[in-house]
């Protein structure tokens, strides 16, 4: 499966994209494999992109409020899920740290650039990103509450 296909079919977050839509992401996306435990994505860092898990697992781990140093564990993402989207639509630094799970994960880095231009293409997909993310802040809200 090409990654154009992968894109177009296996990112819920990504459905409804053209055919050419998914072409164009695909030609730049960059593509990067982590080994068991490694750190994919640093809380406080600048997001470049969407972070798609292509294959393998990675988890999201949060800092609990009220001065906790012992981060918690957010999520586990799979194939077709993605992270950064929060970093990407609000401008902002990574919310969490996300490190893979398994050895020979590989995730597709979708640049920042080039998902605004398709979010202008297609508005639906802009409002699918703000509904993950205020899903993923008010969970992620009651882990770090309790």
């Amino acid at each position: 499966m090409t990654v154009t296909e992968f894109l177009q079919s296996k990112v819920p977050f990504l459905t409804g994209l053209t055919p050419e839509q998914a072409n164009q992401l695909a030609i730049v996306t960059e593509q990067k494999s982590f080994a068991q435990g490694q750190t994919v994505l640093f809380r406080g860092t600048t997001v470049d992109g969407l972070y798609v898990v292509a294959s393998g697992k990675v988890s999201v781990w949060v800092r609990p409020a009220k001065g906790g140093k012992i981060p918690v564990q957010a999520a586990i993402l799979g194939p077709g899920e993605v992270f950064g989207e929060t970093s990407i639509v609000e401008m902002g630094t990574a919310g969490a740290t996300v490190r893979s799970d398994e050895g020979g994960t590989l995730v597709f880095v979708i640049p920042q650039e080039a998902l605004e231009i398709i979010f202008h293409e297609n508005p639906d997909l802009r409002v699918r990103a703000l509904a993950l993310i205020a899903s993923r802040k008010k969970k992620n809200s009651e882990l770090v509450a309790a």
